[in-house]
């Protein structure tokens, strides 16, 4: 195999997208060291190791399953897919395997995880689920991202799935603390959904691609993206105001950070970003300024630690 065929299978993989799964899963370590636990190096390895594999894993699968609705769509730096199947019809098989066997992995670490440090089978479930989740987003049967589904799923592994996955880590479960903190970051999970589905819009309708953008379309999707923001905004300034909630966390530095996409998605819709190239730029800009909140949020959570 020479080596622009590896480039393009590493293209598949999507790694640029594991940078939030791993601010997300970082997020619930953080905040499981916050509300008690103690910080275990090799604990956080080994769950990153289970949690990456999978990650990647639905990479693939996605881009795999995604193949008839990519013909559709143009490739962007947020979505589109990459038509590299497409082109590469060999690599097919490739894809394939490579989501096969990291799911293999995932799971197969966990039941090994919950062996060695003596964890509850409800462990072994959450990874289980989380790799189904991913699986079924675009693969049949359920094809979740088809049947309207897919903004649900992605709003339960952002609030749910990856920042639980690490909390779970390092404190054996989850408890109503995690609960409490994890409402806003539902809301997060949705925007961005909608945020690298608006850009697809034209072509996921053709390819009968039932997201929400394409039910509901581009001007009702942002309006839905800043309520989403405003009512976490809002959850976060209300939980600042519990004085028994969690004494470690200053939930109005959170409020604060909370405002940053909140602003700058008000902004683009001061655009009119209703055509596509104007609503790819906005789009883009939305899912950038999300991960530089949940960059922010790590490095506060990171600052009051230490």
């Amino acid at each position: 195999m020479n080596k622009e065929k590896i480039s393009k299978i590493i293209k598949l993989g999507r790694f640029k997208f594991l940078a939030g799964g791993f601010f997300l899963y970082t997020i619930g370590i953080l905040l499981a060291i916050l509300s008690g636990a103690s910080f275990s190096l090799d604990l956080y390895i080994f769950g990153y190791a289970i949690f990456l594999s999978a990650h990647i894993g639905m990479n693939y699968s996605n881009v795999y399953f995604d193949i008839e609705s990519d013909k559709f769509n143009k490739p962007t730096s947020i979505s589109g897919g990459s038509k590299i199947l497409i082109e590469n019809p060999e690599l097919i098989r490739i894809c394939l395997g490579l989501f096969l066997v990291l799911m293999i992995i995932s799971i197969s670490l966990a039941a090994i995880f919950i062996y060695v440090y003596n964890y509850s089978i409800w462990f072994f479930l959450l990874v289980l689920f989380g790799n189904l989740l991913g699986l079924f987003y675009a693969a049949p049967p359920l094809r979740l991202s088809y049947r309207t589904l897919g903004e649900v799923a992605n709003v339960i592994n952002m609030g749910l799935v990856m920042p639980g996955f690490g909390y779970w880590v390092l404190k054996g479960g989850l408890d109503i603390f995690y609960f409490i903190f994890a409402i806003g970051i539902f809301f997060y999970g949705l925007v961005f959904i909608i945020s690298v589905e608006i850009p697809d819009m034209e072509g996921d309708k053709i390819s009968n691609k039932k997201t929400f953008v394409v039910l509901f379309g581009r001007k009702f999707s942002y309006y839905l993206i800043i309520i989403s923001l405003l009512v976490a905004s809002i959850y976060y300034f209300l939980l600042s105001t519990i004085e028994t909630l969690n004494q470690n966390i200053n939930f109005l530095v959170v409020f604060f950070l909370s405002l940053i996409p909140l602003v700058i998605a008000i902004i683009g819709m001061l655009k009119k970003p209703f055509n596509r190239n104007t609503a790819l730029k906005v789009s883009t800009r939305n899912v950038l300024t999300l991960s530089f909140f949940m960059v922010l949020i790590n490095f506060y959570f990171l600052f009051i630690i230490v």
